[in-house]
């Protein structure tokens, strides 16, 4: 197998991994039992540039898939796994056979849900490392059972041949829209222009055809809501067991819960118009792709299933083309974020 094409390979079943946590409840917003650490687990081989190269896929990757590659939820991902990748590569590395895959993993686990604090810290305030101690008792178990898994996958020594009669499209003008719009939500301030914005947001997501789930954007609002209350700041409203609800802090935390729905909103919506092409990440992406339909297609056991999705079953699969918009439709939202980034500006 060429390095490319297992790199390629590996990161497509990172992404897989990832979109099966994607169907997991989670405890935390930032909380993912790492399954997507898995296919790095089976890399630790790699020479040190491929396996930087397979950290950037999948960070960006996953960021892509689960629409929130304009927020602050991507550079927590980059940062969590560039931390837990080096851990992993550099121990792997220092101690070879003399230090177990299950420590190995334990040590990823820390160093990513570290990175996940401190950049979590940065935007939703200091009172996030009051989570720090469960979740760091949440990453052993998980880190456990991610090592356990990757003892079991036994990847193919060749990929099939994967052949595509069609090509997917990029869409220029759907990415500068999604940067001018995402950057525009983020520096949008005030309760009303964020509301609103949110509301603009969902209502592309659906019409891109994109699935809404409130669950995600209800527990990142009671997520960011609570960091923000354990650092008081303003006027007192009321007390909990002698603990002060103060006003800026309920306000600071649900502004920044709707400012990072917003930008998941819109990532999730551009993520139907925009459809990689060429290179390594398009291939990634098709490999991803075929992952999932091999999967669902497969019959038998779930074992039979996992081993026919590694092999990819030698189907063949036409690539998803870009849901097709109206360029005027693309520039109107622009248009709508920025308009309500100045109304937040000049009078909030």
């Amino acid at each position: 197998m060429r390095s490319q094409d297992r790199i390629a390979y590996l990161a497509a079943l990172s992404l897989l991994m990832s979109a099966a946590e994607l169907l997991v409840p989670r405890i935390l917003p930032f909380f993912r039992l790492g399954l997507a650490n898995i296919p790095l687990l089976l890399a630790l081989g790699m020479a040190p540039g491929h396996f930087a190269l397979l950290l950037l896929l999948k960070a960006i990757g996953n960021a892509y898939i689960s629409g929130t590659l304009f927020s602050v939820f991507a550079i927590i991902s980059i940062a969590q796994t560039f931390a837990s990748g080096i851990m992993m590569y550099a121990l792997s590395r220092l101690f070879g056979r003399r230090i177990s895959i299950y420590s190995v993993s334990a040590m990823g686990a820390l160093a990513s849900t570290l990175a996940q604090i401190a950049i979590a810290t940065l935007y939703a305030g200091r009172g996030t490392l009051a989570f720090l101690p469960l979740m760091l008792t949440l990453s052993l178990p998980s880190s456990i059972l991610v090592a356990f898994l990757s003892t079991r996958l036994e990847l193919p020594e060749e990929i099939p041949e994967i052949r595509t009669d069609e090509d997917g499209r990029g869409n220029r003008l759907a990415i500068a829209s999604m940067v001018l719009s995402a950057g525009a939500v983020m520096m949008t301030n005030g309760l009303l222009p964020l509301a609103i914005s949110l509301i603009i947001a969902l209502s592309f997501q659906s019409y891109t055809g994109r699935r809404i789930r409130l669950l995600p954007h209800l527990a990142l609002l009671l997520f960011m809501t609570l960091s923000s209350l354990l650092t008081p700041s303003g006027r007192v409203l009321f007390s909990i067991l002698s603990f002060p609800i103060t006003e800026g802090s309920l306000i600071g935390g649900v502004e920044g819960a709707l400012r990072l729905s917003s930008c998941m909103a819109i990532s999730q919506g551009f993520s139907r118009l925009i459809v990689p092409k060429h290179g390594i990440i398009g291939n990634v992406m098709y490999i991803f792709s075929l992952m999932q339909s091999t999967f669902r297609e497969t019959e038998g056991s779930l074992m039979e299933r996992i081993a026919g999705t590694l092999e990819l079953g030698g189907a063949v699969k036409t690539q998803k083309a870009a849901v097709n918009i109206p360029p005027f439709t693309l520039i109107g939202i622009s248009l709508m974020f920025i308009a309500l980034a100045t109304l937040g500006f000049l009078f909030y």
